[in-house]
């Protein structure tokens, strides 16, 4: 059927190896075992390769977690078993032959494929420095997946290039590590202490430790020094950690010191349902792999690391805004993201293809997303009565609030004609959303946003698709006979007329059937009926008819999917 797509959305490409481990899900959760033994096959050439990076041997290693986890197909298919053990065996021997190394600045600088305008970026937009590749700890339940045994570090010249650099573009805020412990970075003579009194003139920092093996003298040195320190506590430590604590006299502080974390990860990845997001940040990493734009994810199987990493090169076109912590949390992950291209700061015109999954697998339990973050369905609680009227008896407090910024160094008049009318714009914008209808249109344009980005999105990511399927095949089967009670379905925008309707339910109900069932004519009339945009000054969506951005197109000519390359 044709189906043409109004709201576009942003297609960020996968490596080959993450490609592959999509496939191999895909098929592990169809039991298709001949597609299985050929994947596997591939898989084991990717595995043979001495030159693959660090991010790569990670989808592998994940690869090979998913299938022990389908223990009983393998045990059913004729060679699967044999197969996999050969990708285990190969995946081991590159922890025997691991020789730590040390990479200089300029070598990591000429294995980048980056044009001008995008390298300040990197550095200005980046929330994680790892200076070492592989770890010492290879805990089960890492969240990096953190390959075991360290295998290579930047040079001391080279993380003080790194440190200058980000300075120099006003970078003092962080992570120093990703997927490694922070002791297990050295030069000789060199270590952490001599990285971290550079940095204790211009920067605040802190750091998040196992104490590895034989970086105890290290640890007490940190602690002696006042450097803040906090203990990650693991059942392979717990003792060791003791031993220190009484050595020093003090009482360490102490993160994920619970016998069971609320999000498996790592090795205890179940690979059949979501877990909540364990990213807080929005930007770019840097390592001895690459440099890599970073977006938040469910944990799933899809998104192992609760993040999705995006490799730079000279055809991106665009590299996310720094957020992490608080300011992180507040990023509503639902809206186009906040991002600089060649052409200075900007708002994506559409939606990522992660946050499209990011939305298919919020099924709106509390637990699913952090304290602080806003859910999509607490979004939708904002187009209610309760809420409509509440804004409405705040409004002579808004308006106040909205006069004082302007009006603060200066009379009215006195402003130019351009802040004149965007004070007028804001205080109307409020009052607008006090009106039922305002706000009815509001949740109309949200719902048929959403629902061409997931039309999009279907019709380029079969293999994802699949996998998500699977994830929320449970949910699809009772929002459907909820839903699926009346015939003929009365149309989209009908149903959330109804006051007895729950928009938040209902949209749930016609995202799922757009994943499990395809488009449907029902749902195509709606989104051709409404077509909508985001306004980023408004902070939501709204017709497209009313955004002079958009301009619009016949079906025939209309492009369904903006792919831009990262």
């Amino acid at each position: 059927m044709s189906f043409s797509v109004i709201q576009n959305i942003i297609i960020t490409p996968n490596s080959l190896v993450e490609d592959l481990k999509n496939k191999i899900l895909a098929a592990l959760f169809s039991k298709n075992t001949n597609q299985l033994k050929t994947l596997i096959g591939y898989a084991t050439d990717k595995a043979k390769n001495p030159e693959i990076g660090e991010t790569d041997e990670k989808y592998l290693r994940q690869t090979l977690t998913a299938l022990i986890r389908h223990k009983h197909l393998l045990d059913k298919a004729t060679g699967l078993k044999q197969q996999t053990q050969h990708l285990k065996n190969l995946l081991a021997d590159k922890v025997r032959q691991a020789d730590p190394g040390h990479m200089a600045y300029e070598t990591w600088e000429k294995g980048l494929d980056l044009v001008p305008w995008q390298r300040p970026y990197i550095f200005s937009e980046a929330i994680t420095f790892q200076m070492t590749s592989g770890c010492s700890n290879f805990c089960r339940r890492c969240n990096e997946w953190a390959l075991p045994k360290v295998r290579r570090h930047f040079s001391f010249a080279a993380v003080n290039a790194f440190i200058d650099t980000f300075i120099a573009h006003g970078n003092k805020d962080l992570a120093l590590y990703g997927g490694s412990d922070p002791l297990d970075w050295c030069d000789f003579p060199h270590d952490i202490t001599h990285v971290l009194s550079r940095l204790g003139k211009t920067c605040q920092f802190s750091l998040l430790t196992k104490i590895p093996r034989g970086k105890g003298d290290l640890a007490k040195a940190l602690i002696k020094a006042g450097i803040p320190m906090s203990v990650s506590l693991t059942d392979r430590n717990r003792d060791r950690i003791r031993y220190f604590e009484k050595q020093m006299g003090q009482v360490f502080t102490k993160q994920h010191a619970t016998a069971d974390l609320l999000i498996p990860a790592g090795l205890d990845e179940d690979f059949a349902t979501v877990k909540p997001s364990i990213t807080d940040g929005y930007g770019t990493e840097i390592s001895l792999d690459g440099c890599f734009a970073i977006i938040p994810a469910f944990t799933s199987a899809l998104h192992p690391f609760g993040h999705k990493k995006i490799r730079l090169t000279a055809k991106t076109t665009f590299i996310p805004r720094k957020k992490i912590g608080r300011p992180a949390l507040l990023v509503d992950y639902f809206k186009p993201l906040e991002v600089v291209t060649e052409q200075g700061f900007s708002i994506l015109p559409g939606l990522l293809d992660v946050q499209v999954e990011n939305i298919l697998f919020d099924n709106g339990r509390d637990e699913l997303t952090p304290p602080g973050m806003r859910s999509i369905r607490e979004y939708f609680d904002i187009f209610s009565d309760k809420a409509r009227l509440k804004r409405k008896s705040l409004t002579p407090s808004v308006v106040k609030r909205i006069k004082n910024r302007y009006l603060s160094a200066a009379r009215f008049h006195d402003l130019s004609s351009d802040k004149q009318t965007a004070m007028k714009i804001e205080i109307l914008d409020h009052v607008r959303f006090t009106k039922k209808d305002i706000v009815a249109r509001a949740r109309t344009c949200s719902i048929s946003f959403f629902l061409a980005a997931i039309c999009a999105y279907i019709q380029d990511q079969p293999i994802k698709c699949r996998i998500i399927r699977h994830l929320t095949q449970q949910e699809h089967m009772q929002l459907r006979e909820r839903f699926q009670n009346l015939d003929p379905a009365p149309p989209i925008a009908e149903r959330l007329e109804n006051p007895d309707t729950d928009p938040w339910l209902l949209f749930r109900y016609y995202a799922l059937t757009l994943i499990h069932d395809g488009p449907t004519k029902q749902v195509e009339a709606f989104i051709q009926a409404c077509p909508a945009a985001f306004h980023p000054e408004k902070d939501r969506f709204i017709p497209a008819a009313l955004d002079p951005k958009i301009t619009q197109k016949s079906p025939k000519n209309h492009p369904k999917i903006t792919q831009i390359i990262l």
